[in-house]
């Protein structure tokens, strides 16, 4: 048995998959800044600590968390044009936070008031199963790119 112990060039995504991935991920971050921006365009920046339902409430944090959104969701944005390793840390530090504020709020209303907050699982859910997977071939591809541009192009890279 041999081993091989050439380096090898990183697996890393074509021109195409990436611009497919890059447009879903700025397709969801263009929909949720409108969505975070027409919240403080329709109810200011006021906390509002009331839940859904009767009997249900907001913590305070979450509601300055999904106040910052308003900023985070188009910084990712553009972050993720400009800056690609800088961009996909930002969406992933906020689809996970997103993620883990809602899975928090939907146990704390169902101990409330036995309301059941399931409605952004779907796009959550999708979302970020999507990045789980594709994340860390756009880290990689990014990577391997600003490196052909800072050394000089590369065939292996070069797609």
């Amino acid at each position: 048995m041999t081993t091989d112990s050439s380096p090898q060039a990183p697996r890393i995504l074509s021109r195409r998959t990436e611009i497919i991935f890059l447009v879903i991920y700025c397709i969801c971050y263009s929909v949720t800044s409108l969505s975070h921006v027409l919240d403080v365009v329709n109810n200011g920046l006021t906390m509002s600590t009331t839940g859904p339902v009767p009997g249900t409430t907001v913590p305070l944090v979450w509601g300055v968390l999904s106040k910052a959104f308003t900023i985070l969701n188009p910084l990712t944005l553009i972050l993720l044009l400009v800056r690609r390793q800088a961009g996909i840390a930002l969406m992933v530090g906020v689809t996970l936070s997103t993620f883990l504020m809602q899975i928090e709020l939907m146990v704390q209303w169902w101990i409330q008031a036995q309301f059941v907050h399931v409605m952004w699982l779907p796009l959550i859910g999708t979302l970020g199963t999507f990045q789980l997977v594709s994340a860390p071939w756009m880290w990689r591809t990014a990577a391997a790119r600003a490196a052909q541009s800072a050394s000089g192009s590369s065939p292996a890279i070069a797609g």
